[in-house]
């Protein structure tokens, strides 16, 4: 079994990490930020068909990076998707799922690796997508 490997997280060009030893308080974290009503774990959230409501995914992705040590909203995350789906770009969706993507590395790393082929844990250099741009 692989452990925890350090996440990091970028927020309109600057990067945060947190440690692998700090993983787990941050999956709380998102967890709480992805909860509904359906009562369904995080991990299930992200991997339902069509993710979390933007709403959700903007408070996870908020949560972990201010975990992490940025100073940023809930709000400012939202609009930030809600503005990049407002210009139209097709990259756009590609930017969200990589969201989930980030999200779903740090609350369940070998589900991560397992949809995205990977036999090793991500390496710390690979920043998660910034849905800023």
């Amino acid at each position: 079994m692989q452990g925890f490997e350090a996440v990091t997280l970028s927020w309109k060009g600057v990067s945060y990490t947190v440690p692998a030893e700090r993983q787990l308080r941050l999956i709380a974290e998102i967890e709480d930020a992805l909860a509904d009503q359906s009562g369904a774990p995080a991990v299930m959230v992200l991997l339902r068909n069509g993710g979390p409501s933007h709403a959700r995914l903007a408070g996870a992705f908020g949560a972990a990076l201010r975990y992490a040590g940025a100073n940023v909203t809930d709000d400012e995350v939202y609009l930030s998707i809600i503005e990049d789906l407002a210009s139209g770009d097709p990259a756009t969706a590609v930017k969200v799922q990589d969201s989930v993507l980030s999200l779903l590395a740090i609350v369940a790393p070998p589900i991560h690796r397992r949809i995205t082929g990977g036999d090793e844990p991500e390496k710390p250099e690979g920043d998660a997508r910034d849905p800023a741009g």
